[in-house]
């Protein structure tokens, strides 16, 4: 073999190594930069923030002027308006950025058919988004009141709403909305107590003498 075959061939070996070294490069760059920018796109569940409610204490509500008394959550701010003829009064929770809005509606033989008829097509109206509406009755026949607790599930403006009456002279209604959007999962303990509050109300609400 003469000696420029055996330059000419080791010159081959050096280019195919410098060309394998230089891809080896190439493809270990490609690997670093791909592990470098790499994210973890697995899904994270929704966070919510703990709500601890204030412990249960009430108070009276029983403002000249206005037809009925009973109490609230000593937590909550009540503001009432009887400058019209159906009096009105919001019952507010400002920890909770929530209000429960009240009206109260005189009553007689000629409207109530009516009024209860139009109070009952305001709860029911939140079906079309409401996955379900529970209606839970109380009576107290010996004080002619009775009252029914609307708790309404699903994407729906008010998770809930109560009537109370005494059947011959007033309906007392009210609802529940928050001031913002809210998923109901995340509020699920403000709902609870506030249901417990309307629960109280109810108990003892009675007319002004």
């Amino acid at each position: 073999m003469s000696e420029s075959t055996v330059k000419k061939k080791n010159k081959q070996a050096r280019t195919l190594y410098y060309y394998g070294f230089g891809i080896f490069l190439f493809m270990l760059l490609i690997l670093l930069t791909v592990a470098g920018c790499r994210q973890d796109y697995s899904p994270k569940p929704d966070g919510y923030l703990r709500i601890d409610p204030h412990p249960k204490a009430y108070k009276l509500i029983d403002k000249t002027g206005f037809p009925l008394s009973f109490e609230i959550s000593q937590s909550a701010q009540g503001i009432i308006d009887n400058s019209v003829a159906s009096a009105w009064i919001n019952i507010i929770y400002p920890r909770y950025k929530a209000t429960v809005y009240c009206t109260y509606i005189p009553i007689d033989k000629k409207n109530k058919t009516c009024i209860f008829a139009e109070s009952k097509e305001l709860v029911y109206r939140h079906g079309i988004k409401a996955e379900k509406i529970q209606a839970q009755l109380y009576e107290n026949a010996e004080r002619h009141l009775y009252a029914t607790l609307y708790s309404l599930t699903g994407n729906t403006a008010t998770p809930l709403q109560f009537t109370v009456t005494d059947s011959i002279s007033y309906l007392f209604r009210g609802a529940l909305y928050f001031d913002t959007p809210v998923k109901r999962d995340s509020v699920a303990p403000v709902i609870e107590y506030v249901t417990q509050d309307i629960m109280h109300l109810i108990e003892t609400v009675q007319p002004q003498k």
